[in-house]
């Protein structure tokens, strides 16, 4: 019973909004403009999404849903090659990127980066780059 009290009090608000609103000038002009869409769109027997689509289509204003950008791809990125190489008698894997992990080997030369290690081996080879020091060490691709 309750809600039939509540749903009538709201007709009766929703009614008094109504006369308020048909009152003001600006208000007015709009229902009258709404109420000339329906009758045409009644007219010619559009449903509400085409009828839709043919006012937008007048003024160009149809605007897709999304947007290329709005796209995200997973891209996975190449891993820098490896190289198996001899350095003072001991098998070592290089590989050219400068961050990598600092081993137990390294660590005992001194050395706390990757980068610092790729440099030294660089400056003390004699070489320019990275390619090089694996040409001149003899390095050996290794598969992942």
């Amino acid at each position: 019973m309750s809600k039939l009290l509540d749903l009538l009090a709201q007709q009766k608000h929703l009614e008094e909004q109504i006369k308020s609103l048909q009152s003001n000038e600006e208000e007015a002009k709009v229902m009258k403009f709404v109420e000339e869409l329906e009758a045409l769109r009644n007219r010619y027997g559009y449903t509400v999404p085409a009828f839709v689509g043919v006012v937008h289509s007048l003024h160009g204003s149809h605007i897709p849903a999304k947007t290329p950008k709005s796209v995200s791809v997973k891209t996975t990125k190449a891993k820098a090659p490896k190289y198996k190489v001899m350095i003072d008698g001991v098998e070592t894997i290089l590989q050219s990127k400068k961050a990598g992990a600092v081993g137990k080997t390294i660590e005992a030369l001194g050395f706390t980066t990757y980068a610092d290690y790729l440099n030294d081996l660089i400056k003390k080879n004699k070489v320019a780059d990275f390619d090089a020091l694996i040409k001149k060490l003899n390095g050996v691709p290794v598969a992942d």
